[in-house]
């Protein structure tokens, strides 16, 4: 026999998945509330999602390439050390 719930919504295991998006989008998106998180359509929040995703990435490596740029660069100089004859 198959319990099948009154109410289609998310099962517990889903809700923390759900909030912790929730919470990387308010953090990282500047601008959005949960209460308009919340209630947004699934396919429009997944996208927005999506696109602070890519942006975080993409911000991410090109740090790392100015990182490995400037370390590059960056050339320590051997002091000049005269000896007495």
């Amino acid at each position: 026999m198959v319990l099948i719930p009154a109410f289609f919504g998310l099962s517990p295991k889903d809700k923390p998945i759900l909030h912790a998006q929730l919470f990387d989008m308010v953090y990282y998106g500047h601008g959005f509330t949960w209460t308009e998180l919340y209630d947004m359509p699934v396919w429009l929040r997944k996208f927005y999602f999506k696109k602070i995703q890519d942006a975080i990435l993409l911000k991410n490596k090109n740090q790392a390439d100015e990182n490995k740029k400037a370390s590059r660069q960056t050339k320590m100089a051997k002091p000049s050390i005269r000896t007495r004859k």
